[in-house]
């Protein structure tokens, strides 16, 4: 039988692709690691926690409408966060080595954590829906109705803030403004430079006196200024150093703090200006000026250097209180006269301090009476008239060079002219055109010590005071004749002063108003 005729039998072939030989073979699948037994304790705990989570998940569902029973749910599970399946130990580098939890991770599957972010998600919903419900109930109509309690009716829909020129608010204007831009206002006579090194208040008291007391209102120098231990009371200094003594400031600044009758009675004001001695820089009448203007009472006096009170004169301000009051307000002021020694060597032990002790010291020629510009026991003060006072008398042969110690009102006077180096009389003269009168205390006066030999102002320079003053004579008696005029007060007993000073000087004027006040 030939190949050809017999059928041909194709071999079956299996659809694996390996060809085994053996006759039974048995392919086992390998365990998956779900079925790997698991021993650990941890585990088995685990394990008991899933169990009895889902038998009290499972009762809870019979009791617990459907709703609660998934919010109860969700809040459990997320305060038992749940931990990977296989334990720390068994993840080897087949997953990737082993996972070291963060700090952070750590800190969120914090259980305490964890409460503390349920309880504030639970008070803030709470918070709002107090809120949104006061919100939505309360009655707007009636509480637009009714007016804001203890506001201002300026404060309306249509007030608006604005900023003033109070420098005592934190929004004023004159913050903006330098310092020497300030004081070169205040004191228009003086130089620029001079005025920018103005300190006010450069050592403050700490004693705050009574409004109705009386400040002495001084100027002193580096070689003056131990005189103000001397007084007693409110003192508004104005201290004149040069420019680049540093040595003096430090020492004045020293012994300020370490006398108890300075640090708390003197506030000093300091100025560094080039020169020991007065300059047109910033006058003398500037500086008080300034001290008046800085002083903190409503009453000053006036003392010049090297000049002391002999009496008590605030025991005399005390007992007359009302009635020395009551002209101070009115514009009234109040004269001290000044005695002088003839002997130029005595000291404060030589000072009498009685009026009777002082007047038989003028009668044996140890003391004189000194209205400057006058002679001896001469001027407008009349001692004659003075020996023989007991109460208070006014001046009736006034000339415009008359100054004495004064005490005034610090606000309704007229200030001193900063064009004088030195002239108290340039600062009375003006009050007393205004109608003021001057009134003489009658137990009260002072003691005018002896001067340096050197004078502060040089023979030129008064020279140039006295040329000045005669121009302001004329000047003040139009200005104020004008002002009081304007005031309807000329033909009132208030031009009487004015009209027996600057007759000859007005006459000429054009408006009739010379002639009798009615």
């Amino acid at each position: 039988m030939s190949d050809a005729s017999l059928p041909t039998v194709r071999p079956k072939h299996s659809r694996s692709t390996s060809i085994t030989t053996q006759k039974k073979s048995t392919h086992q699948r390998k365990p998956s690691l779900n079925q790997l037994p698991i021993n650990s304790s941890e585990n088995i705990k685990r394990t008991r926690t899933s169990i009895s989570s889902t038998t009290s998940s499972t009762t809870n569902k019979s009791n617990v409408p459907g709703f609660l029973n998934g919010i109860i749910s969700r809040v459990f599970t997320f305060l038992n966060p749940t931990g990977p399946l296989l334990p720390h130990s068994k993840h080897t580098n087949a997953f990737g080595g082993t996972i070291k939890s963060s700090f952070i991770s750590r800190l969120f599957q914090s259980r305490l954590v964890r409460v503390f972010t349920l309880f504030y998600v639970i008070f803030s919903v709470c918070l709002t829906v107090q809120h949104s419900w006061h919100y939505i109930m309360s009655p707007k109509e009636n509480s637009a109705k009714e007016p804001s309690i203890g506001l201002d009716e300026k404060f309306n829909d249509e007030w608006k803030p604005q900023r003033t020129y109070d420098q005592e608010d934190s929004y004023s204007l004159l913050d903006q403004m330098s310092h020497g831009l300030k004081m070169h206002k205040l004191f228009s006579k003086s130089y620029y430079d001079a005025a920018r090194q103005i300190q006010p208040f450069w050592l403050k008291a700490t004693n705050v006196p009574e409004k109705d007391e009386v400040t002495i209102v001084t100027t002193v120098t580096a070689d003056t200024w131990d005189e103000l231990v001397q007084l007693t009371g409110p003192i508004s200094a104005f201290i004149h150093i040069e420019q680049d003594d540093d040595e003096s400031i430090e020492m004045i600044k020293q012994e300020y703090l370490n006398t108890p009758d300075l640090y708390k009675n003197v506030d000093l004001h300091l100025a560094q200006i080039p020169g020991d001695k007065l300059s047109v820089l910033f006058p003398r009448n500037a500086e008080r000026n300034l001290a008046r203007l800085l002083s903190s009472t409503d009453y000053i006096m006036d003392l010049p250097p090297h000049v002391i009170p002999a009496t008590d004169l605030r025991l005399t301000l005390e007992k007359n209180k009302d009635s020395i009051d009551q002209l101070l307000r009115s514009g009234d002021i109040l004269a001290l006269p000044t005695f002088q020694f003839s002997n130029v060597y005595t000291t404060r032990e030589d000072v009498p301090y009685d009026k009777s002790d002082l007047i038989l010291a003028i009668s044996q020629g140890k003391m004189f009476l000194d209205d400057k510009h006058w002679k001896e026991n001469e001027g407008p003060t009349d001692l004659e008239k003075w020996m023989d006072a007991e109460s208070i008398y006014s001046i009736e042969k006034y000339e415009f060079h008359y100054e004495p110690v004064i005490i005034e009102s610090k606000t309704v006077q007229p200030w001193c002219s900063e064009r004088f180096l030195d002239s108290r009389a340039a600062c009375i003269f003006a009050s007393y055109l205004q109608g003021n009168e001057i009134w003489v205390l009658p137990s009260d006066y002072m003691v005018q010590m002896p001067k340096p030999m050197d004078p502060e102002v040089s023979d030129f320079d008064n020279v140039v005071e006295n040329r000045i003053y005669a121009k302001f004579y004329w000047e003040q008696c139009v200005h104020h004749a004008r002002q009081l005029d304007a005031l309807g007060l000329w033909k009132t007993p208030r031009s009487q002063h004015i009209r027996s000073q600057c007759s000859r000087v007005i006459q000429n004027w054009g408006k009739g108003l010379i002639g009798k006040p009615e």
